[in-house]
């Protein structure tokens, strides 16, 4: 975008980037929740988007769409925005409003691309080196190791056709990823969808574009796994055993090295800034572990050491399920279970998830 202080320019690229954008979401695009919603209000009342109403069984569908109007405001002042957004709707086809599935995979897209940029990733093609291959094209990008950049699913569903048009594509809970220097973070949602989690496909298409990153020279060595999901509550479930007889829907796989959970409102966003920035998650860390003694050896078990009670200090506000579900409550060395920090509206599932045998204590944001 051309102007970033036009507020509603802004709002207008990321619903006609969307296609189909849910209108509570507007609130967390950038600035202020209340100015944002002033400015959606402002956008509805003057036709530059229209919004669309569902009842359904148990909850009531909500998309806001650009008008002519709203296009004609971003032809004026941004037209290689509007050359987007046109190539973006070519890109996922006719869209029918009676189909629901297909409106709530729309929507879970757009809250991925939102939480990516409120991280600081870029999302847009002219911010971002692309995944096509482009033999002499003097204007490509170059992957930049200290920046992160959001990819959706529509543009790495184009990049892998490209290499193979007989490859099945099958990553049907991926909702866009995150790559910064050796890292890939793989976004998932478990919002409102019928799509069946398949642990072999979607481990199969996360593979697939390992490779593909580092065909195009993002030199990709780990891959970890986002899970965004209504509220904390959520996360206890994903953590349960797997179920015997089979079981369609998420559960924690070790085949990420990280398995993280966010919640799907502003400190979500927040959370996923300190994961995808490692700079400011390491001065955040410092700033959580002064009170404590650091650990005697070099272990991956805890990071610090409770003096006074001779306990270990685990941190885990990143949330992540795969060491939830290896937590030992008797560490050997060690006179006390240890400490878990996590943040405040994570304790009580945490607390939940690892029993009475783990202490956990909140931090507060700053």
């Amino acid at each position: 975008m051309t102007d970033k202080t036009d507020r509603m320019l802004e709002l207008l690229t990321f619903i006609g980037y969307s296609v189909e954008f849910p209108p509570a979401l507007a609130k967390r695009i950038s600035g202020h929740p209340e100015w944002n919603r002033h400015v959606m209000y402002r956008a509805i009342r003057e036709e530059y988007v229209s919004v669309y109403r569902k009842a359904g069984k148990r909850y009531v569908i909500k998309s806001l769409n650009l008008t002519d109007k709203g296009l004609k405001y971003i032809e004026r002042r941004d037209p290689e925005s509007l050359a987007m957004i046109y190539s973006r709707r070519d890109s996922i086809g006719p869209i029918y409003k009676s189909n629901t599935d297909k409106l709530n995979r729309l929507h879970a897209i757009a809250i991925g691309m939102v939480m990516a940029h409120a991280a600081g990733a870029a999302i847009f093609p002219s911010e971002k080196p692309s995944l096509m291959k482009w033999d002499g094209y003097s204007g490509k990008l170059a992957p930049d190791p200290s920046v992160a950049y959001y990819y959706s699913p529509q543009e790495i569903r184009a990049a892998l056709l490209e290499v193979d048009d007989l490859t099945t594509v099958k990553g049907a809970r991926l909702i866009g990823i995150i790559v910064r220097g050796h890292r890939c973070h793989c976004m998932y949602y478990t919002g409102k969808s019928r799509m069946f989690w398949m642990r072999l496909s979607e481990e199969n298409y996360a593979s697939s574009v390992m490779s593909l990153l580092n065909v195009r020279s993002f030199k990709v060595t780990t891959l970890t796994q986002i899970i965004v999901g209504y509220n904390m509550a959520l996360a206890a479930k994903l953590c349960r055993s797997p179920n015997p007889f089979g079981d369609r829907f998420f559960k924690v796989s070790n085949f990420f090295d990280a398995c993280n959970y966010l919640t799907d409102n502003i400190e979500g966003d927040d959370l996923l800034r300190l994961i995808t920035n490692p700079e400011q998650a390491l001065e955040f860390n410092r700033r959580i572990l002064a009170p404590y003694a650091p650990p005697r050896i070099t272990t991956r078990e805890y990071d610090a050491v409770e003096l006074q009670s001779n306990r270990p200090v685990i941190l885990n506000y990143t949330c992540d399920l795969i060491q939830l579900t290896l937590a030992r409550s008797s560490p050997n060395g060690f006179d006390g279970g240890p400490i878990m920090l996590c943040f405040d509206y994570q304790v009580q599932t945490v607390q939940n998830i690892l029993g009475a045998s783990v202490e956990v204590r909140p931090i507060l944001k700053e």
